[in-house]
């Protein structure tokens, strides 16, 4: 209560402290730490009360607590290293299409004007972009205003189930992204599975509290297909390696933390491997990236441009 309460008064007139201030009257009714936690600032990953929980029947909350906030903390800081790796990346693209834009609404068409005086006639690309500028500056309200439109209905649909796991596979699925989505969500499951049984709870229950961290997809899909095997006996390694949940290499190392005693610190062992995967992933992703962006905007303009020239090569040629 107390540390409730010293947190709240430094919070002043923020709606974290009237939510703390809820979270120690709740305390004071007698709720438990983690259902009050849970009820009163409803806005962690479900792992993060299963762990409050744990660390408050076995006497480690502090600790728990710790561990909690350094994984919430990674997950944060993966985030923002992912946003910092496409920024440069999207602003090209969208300077790109704010420069094809102009091209299209205020040069093309001038060219196709000028074009229509002579006796030649473009084909192929030049014809096709020709086209779509003219079409672009006669519509060019309605042309945004749909673009807008879409833009906002993608937004919507993210929010949707269905949408985020179709949005999951597609970016599993995207060369450079699937390893770097793979490996944090890998760091993350076997991280809190790690932080669950050094609070004293068993391995099923630790288990379903890692797999809380995951989004759904085919991973926490192999987490869970894991526990059937675990309750029928199956070794933990055979049990995950079989439901495709971990590599050959993490497998032997669950196999020697059960058989020594150690399973919780091969967990961190392997959460440790895959963070550092994630880190690899992230600079390749960079790498791979950023001249991609350049790439696209150069073909972009430049299919434009050539567009262009073409149709001036044409127009010169007849009149020699």
């Amino acid at each position: 209560l107390d540390a409730i309460e010293t947190l709240a008064a430094s919070l002043p007139g923020t709606e974290a402290a009237e939510k703390l201030r809820l979270t120690a009257q709740a305390l004071r009714r007698g709720d438990r730490f983690g259902d009050a936690l849970e009820t009163t600032l409803p806005i962690y990953p479900p792992y993060v009360y299963g762990l409050v929980r744990a660390g408050d029947a076995s006497g480690k909350l502090a600790r728990v607590l710790e561990e909690a906030a350094q994984q919430l903390a990674f997950e944060r800081r993966t985030e923002r290293d992912v946003l910092n790796a496409l920024t440069y990346p999207a602003f090209l693209v969208v300077s790109g299409a704010g420069s094809v834009g102009f091209l299209l609404y205020f040069v093309v068409p001038r060219f196709a004007t000028m074009l229509e005086s002579s006796r030649s006639e473009p084909t192929g690309l030049s014809r096709f972009i020709l086209d779509v500028g003219v079409a672009f500056h006669a519509n060019a309200p309605t042309t945004l205003a749909l673009i807008a439109g879409a833009i906002i209905l993608l937004l919507a649909a993210s929010r949707t189930r269905t949408t985020r796991v179709a949005l999951s596979q597609l970016a599993h699925a995207t060369p450079g992204f699937g390893a770097l989505l793979s490996a944090r969500q890998r760091t993350a499951w076997s991280r809190v599975a790690a932080l669950s049984l050094d609070a004293g709870v068993g391995i099923l229950d630790a288990i379903s509290l890692a797999a809380g961290a995951l989004p759904e997809g085919r991973l926490k899909k192999a987490v869970m297909g894991a526990i059937p095997a675990l309750r029928a006996g199956r070794g933990i390694d055979a049990a995950f390696r079989d439901a495709g949940a971990i590599s050959d290499v993490d497998a032997s190392l669950l196999r020697a933390g059960q058989r020594s005693g150690a399973l919780a610190k091969m967990m961190h062992t392997i959460a440790d491997r895959h963070e550092e995967d994630l880190r690899d992933s992230l600079k390749r992703l960079t790498v791979i990236v950023e001249p991609l962006a350049i790439a696209t905007v150069a073909l972009m303009v430049g299919g434009i441009v050539l567009a262009l020239a073409s149709a001036l090569v044409g127009v010169y040629e007849t009149i020699g």
